[in-house]
């Protein structure tokens, strides 16, 4: 049976773990850049069904660039699980091991 979703922020608030919401978003991501291939085409109202056997989400976006602008925002919120899950980091380097 599958469970439907009234919004693609319900779906990954869902997840038990970081590396599950970061895969729920990559998701998301896939069908929404589906959905901009066919906005780009005609630029009109367009719909996506995120549809994975378990759960459906259905969204209605009104031409390529809300389609665009949810994608991007999508896209800075994965990073931020990204970094959640990965940690920062940065290496020093001497500069006198660099290449020249």
């Amino acid at each position: 049976m599958a469970v439907v979703y009234e919004s693609a922020s319900a779906y990954i608030e869902c997840a038990t773990d970081l590396k599950d919401k970061i895969t729920r978003i990559d998701a998301v991501i896939d069908a929404l850049m589906t959905t901009a291939l066919k906005a780009a085409e005609k630029d009109s109202i367009s719909e996506y069904w995120l549809d994975d056997g378990q759960s459906k989400i259905k969204t209605i976006y009104k031409g390529a660039d809300g389609v665009m602008n949810s994608i991007r925002s999508f896209e800075q919120i994965r990073q931020l699980y990204v970094n959640r899950l990965n940690g920062f980091s940065f290496r020093l380097v001497d500069s006198k091991s660099l290449r020249r």
